[in-house]
């Protein structure tokens, strides 16, 4: 390979099945749009149906619904050997897991820019780089027990070349991961919710990372003690929600981002 239009970001052939991906809609034609899956190179298609909550669909005209070459995030809804299918109509922009992805793909622009700057001043073949150097570090990546972004891991195993490290670190300090909001309430007043707390913290070992504050009861905020990303925060709320789902614990719990749990 040799240009930038086939450039693939990951060392995997496909997404995921129901995970987000970054696409732009390239063609419309009988009775759904083509797509391209820019971080994979590959190409998808969208059932009309599936651009958009069936809700917005009649009041929609076909150039605001599917913009072309407008980059867009979806969800895969399918994977076979020929197709892959994608949708916009179940994507939550409120979600976590919509944060996190959104997070994730703006480091990963940084990665991109650390690679060319290094390769363009070295004039080295920047596909070339990506694939014998970064690919590699992606597939130890993935085999992690807990996934973090490639632009942390990259970070965190230290083995690409002084420059490039360096502009990632710089761009990590600049990194500001905002406030995540939930509702926590129990039936045994303050104390429990205290001990929960904890609770969560501990069981994700997560104590030296996360602060926990409360806004105004029954209303707290998660927030990074130090530059990490958003995966601490998912890992700390789920616990939360799990811990919520236990009747002894006698607490119930909810985030902007989640269905509510009572017990």
């Amino acid at each position: 390979m040799s240009t930038m239009n086939e450039f693939k970001f990951y060392s995997t052939t496909n997404p995921n099945h129901k995970s987000l991906v970054n696409f732009i809609f390239t063609n419309r034609i009988d009775n759904c749009f083509e797509c391209f899956l820019t971080d994979y190179n590959k190409k998808a298609i969208m059932p009309f149906h599936m651009a958009t909550q069936k809700s917005n669909l009649k009041h929609k005209n076909i150039n605001t619904l599917a913009p072309l070459n407008k980059p867009l995030i979806g969800e895969v809804e399918e994977i076979n050997d020929d197709t892959i299918i994608i949708s916009m109509a179940f994507v939550d922009k409120a979600s976590l897991e919509y944060k996190l992805f959104v997070e994730e793909t703006s480091k990963n622009k940084l990665v991109i820019s650390s690679v060319k700057r290094y390769t363009t001043k070295n004039n080295i073949n920047f596909i070339n780089y990506w694939e014998e150097h970064i690919y590699p570090l992606d597939e130890e990546r993935l085999n992690e027990e807990d996934i973090i972004s490639l632009f942390d891991y990259i970070l965190k195993v230290g083995s690409l070349e002084a420059s490039i490290l360096s502009y990632l670190q710089d761009c990590d300090a600049k990194v500001v991961i905002p406030n995540i909001k939930f509702k926590l309430v129990s039936t045994n007043g303050c104390s429990n919710i205290k001990r929960i707390l904890q609770l969560a913290l501990n069981n994700t070992n997560t104590t030296e990372i996360l602060d926990v504050m409360i806004e105004s009861a029954p209303n707290y905020f998660v927030s990074s003690k130090v530059t990490t990303e958003f995966t601490y925060h998912k890992k700390f709320l789920q616990e939360l929600e799990d811990l919520s789902k236990n009747s002894e614990n006698n607490i119930y719990y909810a985030n902007d981002n989640s269905n509510s749990n009572s017990n």
